[in-house]
């Protein structure tokens, strides 16, 4: 398995409407800032500590590559950390040397970032890496950059980026695992059954647990979920779901090819955006090739603006 990540990005104004990114200030264009961004990266390490207190430091030491025709700008990222001890050893499995608890473990991580021109979305794609995680420091940062390039009024918001052609195939070809149909707020009957001691206004959830084994026949209950899931939902409207249960929000989980994925039919914001490109990408020595990741990556982007089954705006 090979994940990518996508996510949408988007520039909101004081009155946190979002702008069309190729003159977001009225002349500005966002993917010359993106380009910028990168090239000040080049320039400048940046240090920061995570939530555990491990030293971690964003760079980059790679080209970088600025399409103004594709309208894009890929290049790898450095991501580093330390924190943990690792061996390093021969093809024989013996000790050539060891990297000390503060020394950084650092990683390329592949990124690729597309602005269409007149839109109010753009998007980027990572390469996924266990512990190496750029999405956070990355917004920073950015949002940093801008305002140090004078455009204080405006606020990156990157958010996940659904393919929601990925998302069908996956609904179709793969096995319904488990729904979970979710009340905000405990329903009446637990109340009682609890002595009246809770608040049925509190934040608490009431949920039931739908799990099928393997070889259970679920298509029916498969398809009913599909059709929610790309419908256009009100989210202030509760769901019914085959006219037996009403909810405020259905989740259910489905594995395909090994990958697993849970659904949100409301709110998708919940959702994991990451995508196995494993089978799209070509492989040299063990890794993939940047011309396959740079294909792939543009291929992902391209898909999403040409998906019709909802509004982009609306779904991702």
């Amino acid at each position: 398995m090979y994940n990518f990540t996508i996510y949408r990005v988007a520039l909101l104004n004081k009155a946190k409407e979002e702008q069309v990114l190729s003159r977001f200030n009225g002349e500005a264009d966002f993917l010359k800032i993106c380009n910028q961004y990168y090239n000040a990266l080049q320039k400048q390490k940046i240090d920061y500590y995570d939530n555990r207190g491990n030293k971690r430091a964003f760079s980059i030491t790679s080209d970088i590559e600025f399409n103004e025709s594709q309208r894009s700008v890929i290049s790898s990222l450095d991501s580093a950390f330390t924190g943990e001890i690792v061996a390093v050893r021969n093809n024989l499995n013996i000790l050539k040397y060891l990297i000390g608890i503060e020394e950084f473990q650092t990683r390329g991580v592949f990124s690729c970032i597309q602005i269409p021109e007149g839109s109010k979305f753009g998007y980027i794609v990572f390469e996924s890496k266990a512990n190496h995680g750029v999405k956070v420091v990355f917004e920073r940062q950015l949002q940093k950059f801008l305002n140090e390039s004078g455009f204080h009024d405006f606020r990156v918001q990157i958010t996940p980026g659904l393919n929601f052609n990925y998302l069908s195939n996956m609904i179709d070809k793969g096995k319904l695992k488990k729904v979970r149909l979710i009340n905000y707020g405990l329903l009446q009957d637990v109340q009682l059954s609890l002595f009246d001691n809770l608040d049925l206004y509190s934040d608490d959830q009431d949920v039931r647990e739908l799990k099928f084994k393997t070889k259970t026949k679920n298509n029916l209950i498969k398809h009913e979920l599909g059709r929610l899931f790309f419908s256009n939902s009100n989210k202030k409207e509760k769901i019914s779901f085959f006219n037996q249960y009403i909810v405020d929000e259905i989740a259910f989980e489905i594995c395909h090819n090994g990958a697993s994925k849970t659904f949100y039919i409301k709110d998708k914001s919940k959702m994991r955006s990451n995508i196995d490109v494993f089978k799209r990408l070509d492989f040299e020595g063990g890794q993939p090739t940047y011309s396959s990741m740079k294909k792939v990556a543009l291929d992902l982007i391209n898909e999403m603006l040409d998906n019709n089954r909802l509004s982009l705006s609306e779904a991702a």
